[in-house]
């Protein structure tokens, strides 16, 4: 378990550093560019104590999935003046110390959930001493679909903002024709797919927590929910979810 108390001290420190940026800047959207990177680091730190062929893989797919999606909010982050209307609306609803505030109800919550999301990382870091199952390549084959609606359905969603400058329009072709955040869907088959990838290792089944959790935080927490909040009185977009589910497509829409 040393390698998991490492990992646990390296990502306090890792929030704790965002979070003092995030209060030099006062914007506390800045966690949403720290999201992914921290995966990467907890993979980084199983791999170096731990460098068997599956840790090794695990840590390329969270790789590419954590800098692809920490650039693309990056960019979004650095081209903003303002923060984002999510965290903007947290502030309003705080009492007491702003910056006590942020540090706990944003940074540790981040810091929380990222680790028990990373609770199937945690466990190929800890338990895995090599060995593959032809499951395992299933778990792959998951993982790339899911990148792929996460990469199509942000790359949509960014072409249309910057093309349509309507006040209030909704997307609604491509992929988002078939699910109101396919995006999200493609996040949360990812994970499913690298907690397939741990199977067959001893405690394998631990690290179902990380694809229950992210599915969980996207679609009744931080994701969903909060993405939707502002069109509560937008006409076009209550037409659009009577007929749209949430994450999972249904490719049967007219």
């Amino acid at each position: 378990m040393k390698i998991f108390l490492i990992q646990t001290i390296a990502l306090f420190a890792y929030v704790n550093l965002w979070f003092l940026y995030a209060v030099l800047k006062r914007r506390n959207d800045v966690a949403d560019v720290a999201w992914g990177i921290g995966f990467i680091l907890l993979a980084l730190i199983g791999l170096i104590f731990n460098p068997t062929t599956r840790m090794m893989l695990i840590t390329i797919l969270i790789l590419i999935w954590g800098l692809r999606l920490s650039l693309h909010i990056g960019r979004r982050f650095l081209r903003s003046k303002e923060e984002d209307h999510r965290y903007q609306s947290m502030r309003k609803e705080w009492k007491g110390s702003e910056i006590f505030n942020s540090w706990l109800r944003v940074f540790m919550i981040q810091g929380f959930f990222l680790l028990v999301t990373s609770a199937t990382i945690v466990t190929i870091s800890v338990f895995d001493k090599g060995g593959w199952e032809f499951v395992n390549a299933i778990g792959i084959m998951l993982w790339l679909v899911g990148f792929i609606f996460e990469v199509v359905g942000d790359s949509q969603l960014k072409r249309f903002v910057q093309t349509n400058k309507q006040a209030g329009a909704i997307m609604k072709t491509g992929l988002w024709k078939y699910s109101r955040h396919p995006n999200y869907f493609g996040e949360a088959l990812m994970w499913w797919g690298i907690w397939i990838v741990s199977w067959g290792i001893p405690f394998f089944w631990i690290g179902v927590i990380s694809p229950i959790t992210i599915n969980s935080l996207l679609r009744f927490v931080s994701g969903v929910p909060m993405a939707e909040k502002r069109y509560d009185n937008n006409t076009e977009f209550l037409e659009y979810k009577k007929k749209t589910p949430p994450m999972i497509p249904n490719f049967f829409i007219k």
